[in-house]
């Protein structure tokens, strides 16, 4: 297609919609972002997502159940066939503390997955009420790794990049005059464009850590009712062990004392990630804080028409609000994008 496309925000939203575009026949694509792969900003949510590809959909939350469905397939094909996207098959152990959940959410989870198997109630942890395996059907990615794969697969595909800082949509559309399209990928990001301000955005701060454990290859997830306890292990013997959720803190820097309750429930959670030598002997990598874009009425993905005061007629399409999923819904989302551009009957989905 002859259009021009300018994307803002090169977290893992933009560069997957970059190049679900190129994919897709567009041959102009452009993403200008202050941050990039390799950067370790807090404001670059990307960097810092654990990247466990498991559905956080509600069982009635069918929109996003048909966004997950087709980022699931993507991924299971990367795993599959592209090694070098660091993308893996592993199994999966999820617990959850909700002892009203209906058998609805336990099918829609059997719906997605293949060789989903409910754990038995005398093999629940302490305080689960339920508890799902998985079989080799789940997968994570390598994050920095992940990244920067997409970067090059953009490039490669005719892409071009330009670092900048973005302050309004407006900004972006009087920079490139050629530009017919402009999609807003910012996250977070969208909370502070001055044509955008969406209210509805919350940062939720989530800290995590990175160790070293060759012997896991199996991810562990813990639904708490104050917060999540997950272990996902990567392809060069990583694992990213987590969590918070917290909406109030802001600060950038880990909290020692955090970091010390999040090993000591990923230990409970599975002693072997240590050989059964406690929580004090974990191979420390690096805390990490990174910040969600969590938003009240989920992923926004809608387009709008600018008119410009020489006559232009500029579309805007809007990505981002994927809260603690932008992984687990990056293809879903990035392909209703090229959707919508491509159909002018509809402005959302």
């Amino acid at each position: 297609m002859s259009k021009n496309v300018v994307i803002i925000g090169a977290g893992v939203s933009g560069l997957t919609t970059g190049i679900c575009l190129l994919r897709s026949g567009y041959k102009d694509v452009l993403i200008i972002a202050k941050h990039l792969p390799g950067d370790l900003s807090s404001e670059y949510t990307s960097a810092w997502a654990g990247a466990s590809i498991i559905t956080c959909a509600e069982h009635d939350d069918y929109r996003l159940h048909e966004i997950d469905l087709d980022s699931k397939k993507e991924f299971a094909y990367l795993a599959d066939n592209v090694p070098e996207a660091h993308v893996i098959r592993v199994n999966a152990v999820q617990y959850l503390r909700n002892p009203d959940m209906s058998d609805k959410e336990a099918y829609w989870t059997k719906k997605m997955y293949d060789n989903f198997q409910i754990i038995p109630k005398k093999d629940l942890i302490e305080e689960a009420s339920h508890g799902y395996s998985f079989s080799s059907c789940t997968v994570t990615a390598n994050v920095p790794k992940y990244l920067k794969w997409l970067l090059e697969t953009f490039k490669s595909l005719g892409g071009r990049i330009e670092r900048q800082s973005v302050e309004s949509i407006e900004q972006v559309i009087r920079q490139y005059q050629k530009a017919d399209i402009v999609i807003n990928c910012t996250g977070l990001g969208s909370s502070k464009l001055k044509d955008v301000e969406d209210t509805t955005l919350c940062p939720v701060r989530g800290q995590t850590v990175l160790v070293h454990a060759p012997h896991i290859k199996t991810q562990y997830y813990d639904d708490g009712s104050v917060c999540w306890t997950y272990i996902i292990p990567r392809d060069d013997g990583q694992v990213i062990c987590g969590g918070t959720i917290d909406s109030v803190n802001r600060a950038t820097a880990p909290d020692p004392d955090i970091a010390k309750d999040i090993l000591s429930r990923v230990y409970q959670l599975c002693p072997q990630i240590t050989h059964g030598k406690g929580p004090e002997s974990f191979k420390i990598i690096s805390h990490n804080v990174g910040f969600r874009p969590a938003r009240k009425d989920g992923i926004r993905i809608e387009k709008e028409t600018k008119f410009c005061s020489d006559g232009r007629k500029v579309i805007v399409c809007h990505n981002y609000g994927h809260g603690s999923h932008g992984y687990q819904s990056s293809w879903g989302s990035s392909q209703r994008v090229v959707k919508l551009l491509k159909d002018e009957r509809i402005s959302k989905l």
